[in-house]
């Protein structure tokens, strides 16, 4: 049972003695397992070392064993522990080795992963680099197994912050969709537009992973894009799907849902203003203040993520508010 954590022969014969048989002194224990008392004190040792067993004081100064479950669960998160430990340093090593722009060639900007294991360690990578922020499409054929996202939960609680789009079939996907609503209640910013060009996923502006075949359910090769021209293309590409999709809310039945359309009353504004009225004749019609007008536009282009009253008619237009 323990020889696959490396504590060796003699020590799993020394602790599965101690299970079996209960407490004993060393030299009870050496008896017991007709080993000789030197080796069962080195086996004894390791296996304290491992929280496999503890000694009691003098002046019994038995040896007791810990049970299986607990000193196994123990063994086995320390070890997870030192792996993610190994893992983060590789990635730190693989991001300093990209980092050197001046010696990068041409071909070493982007990477061609194959195999769908490769591909899902790929988007792993990508998402441990980033620092600061995630950008994701999320477009249809999905994964079968579309669970919840253990490192975006991860990295979200270390302060990474997630920006997200699915795709309007998102949401009739049970699976993903539960999954969605867990990364939502973690503190995923999510938004949702009818059609998305393409998977995509991009750390900061350090690495992106996009499939060669997003048509292809397996997801079997895909690329990872350094920084570069690409790069800095597919964020462009990211900003303005983002910049045109409706914010999705998790609701009271626990299935997400895009947020309320457009008022009746803030439609009709819209349409004056398009229409050419001032902030004052728009108020006018609508038996309001100059000021509440401002502030309702306001309000609508801070949902629509616009920067100018003519990119709110564009987004209004887009999404058939007027």
């Amino acid at each position: 049972m323990l020889r696959s954590t490396g504590l060796g022969a003699e020590n799993e014969t020394v602790y599965l003695t101690l299970v079996r048989q209960g407490p004993a002194t060393l030299v009870e224990l050496a008896d017991r397992a007709g080993l000789p008392e030197p080796d069962v004190l080195r086996a004894v040792d390791a296996l304290q070392r491992e929280g496999f067993v503890h000694r009691t004081p003098p002046p019994r100064e038995l040896v007791v064993p810990v049970l299986p479950d607990l000193a196994v669960e123990q063994l086995v998160r320390r070890q997870e522990e030192e792996l993610e430990r190994v893992r983060e340093a590789a990635y730190r090593l693989t991001a300093a080795a990209y980092n050197q722009a001046s010696d990068r060639r041409t071909e070493e900007l982007i990477e061609i992963v194959s195999g769908q294991t490769a591909v899902g360690l790929a988007f792993d990578r990508v998402q441990r680099t980033a620092r600061q922020e995630m950008r994701e499409l999320v477009a249809p054929p999905y994964a079968a197994s579309a669970e919840v996202n253990r490192t975006q939960l991860d990295r979200q609680a270390e302060g990474v912050t997630y920006r997200v789009v699915y795709d309007s079939s998102a949401l009739s996907d049970e699976v993903l969709s539960a999954s969605a609503v867990s990364h939502v209640r973690a503190g995923e910013q999510a938004r949702i537009v009818d059609a998305l060009p393409t998977k995509l996923a991009v750390a900061d502006r350090e690495l992106a992973l996009l499939p060669l075949d997003w048509a292809t359910p397996a997801r079997d090769a895909a690329l990872l894009v350094h920084p570069c021209s690409l790069l800095d293309a597919l964020v462009a590409l990211f900003e303005t799907v983002w910049a045109r999709a409706s914010p999705l809310v998790v609701t009271a039945e626990e299935s997400l849902s895009a947020e309320g359309t457009m008022s009746a009353d803030d439609r009709y504004l819209l349409s004056l203003l398009v229409a050419g009225l001032t902030d004052e004749a728009a108020g006018v019609r609508l038996g309001i203040s100059r000021r509440t007008v401002a502030r309702r536009v306001q309000l609508l282009m801070e949902r629509t993520n616009s920067r100018s009253r003519l990119q709110l008619g564009w987004h209004a237009r887009d999404r058939g508010w007027l």
